[in-house]
């Protein structure tokens, strides 16, 4: 099989499967909770749900894509990583949940809502178990990732379906379901591994320390990242209480609804960046315009699609009372797209080598954004908020695109980018010209004109276009 058709293949599933979580999370999360919880309680659960996604940045701490571009170059075998990446991910699962216990005794006061928390806290114990993923991701092989998948959100919405059903208003025990379909997941996918790879021996120490140091400086960029992207609603609670936490948790939520695109295409593509880097640089120029282009148009659909109706939106997913959070969705909504054209660049930097480069590139953003949030969250609350997110995300793509240029001689900007702006620009006249067209429509004519724009500019069928100088070079 071709690379080109094992990314569109690999990212395809990878996007089903996301869909698919992705689902369940504004099914539980928005239609269910939003609804059930007050707004106070509500924003409890959203300031804990973060905390969980950042734990699991820290739990990862880049070890996967460090394993992962060792198995690509050639330089380790696949039970070597893997019994590496198992090892570490414990160590750091460890301190996580230490760290999540901290901060629950640290803010909570009932005991029965501490155990509870304490006991969904204890998810990052069993994240040395989906190190199995670094093998079938290695060989752009992504059927386990997104069947494990399936398996934890599907736990997730089991458990919190039956808590709804008896009446529980209280947000532990569904951060407690959450917990639970991560560490289904997590043990479900290792299991896969068993049977696909060798088992892996007792790494040794050397192996494990080579490792941490090919992690570091991705470890570090994925911390930074989760800073950025979390510190909003984490900071919105001290500086605007529960209530601005629910507002821009409902915005943001749309918004990372539409990041599983460039997140999931660009990790199937990470393997492929690393062969196409080996290759020669023309090669994975070649690869990153391409990239470039299909995300970019994405980004033109997906932003637009949502900004011209917000309050619609908004109150489809999450209620009328959540219409007020409609200035601070557009403003994400161009955030959506700066990190869409991000992601290829960035994620070529890491696949050549250069992740110290892009470490440096997001602990400034992270500073960037802290100092800005506690600037303007307290005058400005989730508006506030979201300018800051769209000015650390555009910092980011300037340096991204700068540094791949000036290290790499790499660029995804072509002349083919004038689809995507000429998509954005017909579907935001057309969709703000007729306010009343009902929201199936909405998503009807602007996945249809993206169809056409995408044919008219070859991004589909979708080609890399490097096929034939990956196969010479495998030759």
């Amino acid at each position: 099989m071709s690379w080109s058709r094992r990314v569109g293949g690999g990212a395809a599933l990878q996007i089903l499967a996301r869909l698919f979580t992705a689902t369940v999370s504004l099914v539980v999360t928005a239609m269910l909770l939003a609804r059930l919880l007050d707004k106070d309680e509500y924003g409890r659960f959203s300031f804990y749900l973060n905390a969980f996604l950042l734990v699991l940045v820290l739990v990862d701490f880049g070890i996967n894509r460090a394993a992962i571009r060792r198995i690509a170059d050639g330089s380790w075998r696949e039970s070597d990583a893997i019994g590496a990446a198992v090892r570490l991910k414990t160590r750091f699962g460890i301190a996580a949940f230490v760290v999540l216990t901290a901060l629950i005794v640290g803010s909570e006061r009932d005991p029965t809502t501490i155990a509870i928390l304490v006991l969904a806290a204890a998810h990052p114990l069993t994240h040395g178990l989906s190190a199995g993923s670094v093998g079938f991701e290695a060989a752009v092989e992504f059927r386990p990732n997104a069947t494990s998948a399936f398996v934890g959100y599907g736990v997730f919405l089991a458990l919190s379906l039956a808590f709804a059903a008896v009446g529980v208003r209280q947000a532990a025990p569904y951060l407690l379901a959450f917990g639970a379909g991560l560490a289904a997941q997590n043990v479900f996918l290792h299991a896969w591994a068993r049977r696909r790879f060798p088992v892996p021996t007792a790494p040794a120490p050397s192996l494990v320390r080579e490792l941490l140091r090919e992690a570091l400086p991705l470890g570090f960029s994925a911390v930074s990242v989760a800073i950025y992207y979390y510190t909003d609603s984490l900071l919105l609670r001290p500086l605007a209480g529960d209530a601005a936490v629910a507002t821009y948790t409902v915005a943001y939520r749309l918004m990372t609804f539409g990041l599983m695109a460039p997140v999931l295409f660009s990790q199937v593509l990470f393997p492929v960046f690393t062969r196409c880097h080996v290759a020669g640089p023309h090669v994975l120029t070649i690869a990153v315009a391409r990239a470039t282009l299909v995300l970019a148009l994405l980004a033109a659909c997906g932003a637009t699609m949502i900004a011209a109706r917000a309050e619609d939106w908004l109150a489809l997913v999450f209620g009328d009372p959540y219409r007020d959070a409609a200035p601070a969705l557009r403003v994400l909504c161009a955030a959506m797209a700066v990190v869409f054209l991000t992601y290829p660049h960035t994620t070529a930097l890491i696949a050549a080598g250069r992740a110290a480069t892009f470490t440096r590139i997001t602990i400034v953003a992270a500073v960037l954004n802290v100092a800005l949030n506690l600037v303007v969250l307290p005058r400005y609350g989730p508006l506030g908020a979201a300018t800051t997110t769209l000015v650390t995300e555009a910092f980011v793509l300037i340096a991204g695109c700068a540094r791949a240029w000036t290290l790499l001689r790499v660029s995804g900007w072509s002349k083919t980018l004038w689809a995507p702006v000429a998509l954005a620009a017909g579907l935001g006249f057309a969709l703000t010209r007729w306010p009343e067209l009902p929201l199936v429509w909405v998503a009807v004519v602007s996945l249809g004109a993206t169809l056409v724009v995408a044919r008219a500019c070859r991004a589909i069928p979708f080609d890399l276009g490097v096929d034939a100088e990956l196969e010479r070079g495998a030759g």
